[in-house]
């Protein structure tokens, strides 16, 4: 083999090795890229079915209070909701876990900072696995969901002094790898009736 052979030899392995190393660049990037917009997909799936979640969580809690006739034992705690199911302590699919007393401190501390101490208080009134209290099996158990309610604004009309009571609910669903969605409303009761005047929905 001559010089000239051996330096055309040496080229063309330089060029394979260099362009396998190209080849395996692209691929890494690509594999990355793949994996990152699954895992984008993966939290927007996530977001939408806890989001789905609390909406039907607060269309509950919402049901039972407009079959009682006083919103005030629901506000002090005396009445205990039947849509509490096991402890308020969870544990989630991805091993993190959720102690709902907490995050009633947090509403509460969010509250106070906006209006001041001597906001109403949040009280927590039902909680439980989505599955269970929707008592379908093909629902997702994996996320954890819980209302609270607080006081909202008690007026009274001038022309025939009735009072006009309100409530707020705020429900929110836990999901593994920190998904969290929340769905708020206000609900008025006046001359009998009970009709929700506010429904908001954390997106």
């Amino acid at each position: 083999m001559t010089d000239m052979d051996r330096s055309d030899h040496g080229s063309a392995l330089l060029v394979t090795l260099l362009t396998a190393m190209l080849l395996a660049g692209l691929a890494g990037g690509l594999t990355m890229a793949l994996m990152t917009e699954e895992a984008v997909e993966a939290n927007h799936r996530r977001a939408v079915v806890a989001l789905y979640a609390a909406d039907g969580m607060l269309t509950r809690v919402v049901s039972e209070l407009a079959r009682l006739p006083d919103w005030q034992p629901v506000l002090d705690g005396t009445y205990v909701s039947s849509l509490r199911v096991g402890t308020a302590t969870r544990r989630l699919a991805d091993g993190s876990s959720v102690d709902l007393f907490f995050v009633t401190d947090a509403l509460q501390r969010e509250l106070d900072e906006a209006r001041g101490a001597g906001a109403a208080r949040w009280r927590l009134h039902a909680w439980g696995w989505f599955g269970d209290l929707v008592t379908d099996p093909n629902q997702d158990r994996r996320l954890l969901v819980a209302a609270w309610v607080r006081g909202g604004v008690v007026r009274t009309t001038p022309s025939n002094d009735l009072e006009q009571q309100q409530v707020v609910l705020r429900a929110l669903a836990f999901g593994p790898f920190g998904t969290r969605r929340e769905v708020e409303a206000v609900l008025v009761r006046y001359e009998g009736a009970v009709r929700v005047i506010a429904w908001d929905l954390d997106r």
